[in-house]
């Protein structure tokens, strides 16, 4: 049976934090992510280098709901009154493709935790066996940034039936011009990828290859590491990891590919940074740590091609 949900790019990852304008300085500052939009009204903000309308998303932990544009509840509140994950995002190709697997999904007796049009996107929101968030979306205006500059740092989001309507044709969206903030020590070209710690990682990996449609890419069983990529890429854009004992599930990294204009590259800013080497002495990647915890890793060149712990946990 075809997985029902396949994308082509992983694309953003949403996390809550324990305070907005904190982390927000420290992706535009440190990270050099430009912010690209807010929703003052859920304390929500957006940065992006350039790739898409964001790589990512931070939103305030609170105990209140989040409320959309139309009124409604937006979340479920089974996340978002600690710091961590809220989502990881996964772009389909067509709306057309997306609502069939949703459709498909639906009949298969998969839970759909919400479906969202947020104005420039349509979305669709699972949760993995560990609830781990996972979004699926396809685009549906062709210019990003003229769609934030009308909004005025409004409420976008409202609640979306898939099936109401039938699906929007495909839309030409322009190739990405890829920025970075150029006083920052680090200049991103794009997030990449991430590593979940997972309890069990056998049901995990059924998820994300019967459901999400991604393929087995590297297998370290010694390790309990999984790589997976989206069909047809060459580099892996999630690792899953097996909980060692005592150890917590949830996000451990993110994944960001390095341009060479760096300053930390030719040693400048690079405090707190940890620094990992191949066997020549070449810089392979840099991780350090937000304010958080999570670990935030960047790639000087490919991304991991084996499967170890190591290549996707490294942290300051």
């Amino acid at each position: 049976m075809p997985a029902f949900f396949v994308p082509d790019r992983f694309a953003h990852a949403n996390l809550y934090v324990s305070d907005m304008e904190r982390s927000l300085a420290f992706y535009r500052d440190v990270c050099g992510l430009n912010e690209v939009y807010r929703e003052p009204e859920i304390n929500a903000g957006f940065l992006s280098n350039g790739s898409s309308h964001h790589d990512i998303a931070v939103m305030q932990i609170s105990n209140r709901a989040a409320v959309g544009r139309d009124g409604k509840v937006q979340n479920t509140m089974a996340r978002g009154r600690v710091p961590g994950l809220n989502h990881l995002a996964f772009r389909m190709k067509s709306e057309a493709r997306m609502v069939d697997a949703y459709r498909r999904a639906r009949e298969g007796g998969l839970a759909v935790e919400r479906a969202l049009d947020h104005g420039m996107s349509h979305s669709i929101y699972l949760l993995d066996p560990d609830l781990n968030g996972i979004e699926f979306y396809t685009d549906i205006v062709p210019d990003w940034r003229a769609f934030y500059k009308s909004k005025d740092h409004a409420l976008i989001s409202a609640r979306w039936d898939p099936l109401a309507a039938p699906p929007l044709p495909d839309i030409d969206v322009p190739p990405p011009v890829f920025d970075h903030v150029a006083s920052a020590p680090l200049h991103p070209r794009e997030i990449r990828g991430a590593t979940l710690v997972v309890k069990d990682l056998s049901r995990v990996l059924g998820f994300y290859g019967d459901v999400a449609g991604l393929a087995v890419a590297a297998h370290d069983s010694k390790e309990g590491v999984v790589l997976l990529s989206v069909p047809g890429a060459k580099e892996p854009c999630l690792a899953l990891v097996a909980a060692r004992a005592g150890e917590a599930a949830g996000l451990k990294s993110l994944w960001f590919s390095l341009k060479s204009t760096s300053p930390v590259l030719a040693g400048d800013g690079g405090a707190g940074m940890a620094r990992k080497t191949d066997g020549r002495g070449r810089l392979e990647r840099l991780g350090l740590r937000d304010p958080d915890g999570t670990t935030l890793l960047f790639f000087i060149e490919g991304l991991p091609g084996i499967a170890a712990r190591d290549a996707v946990m490294m942290a300051a």
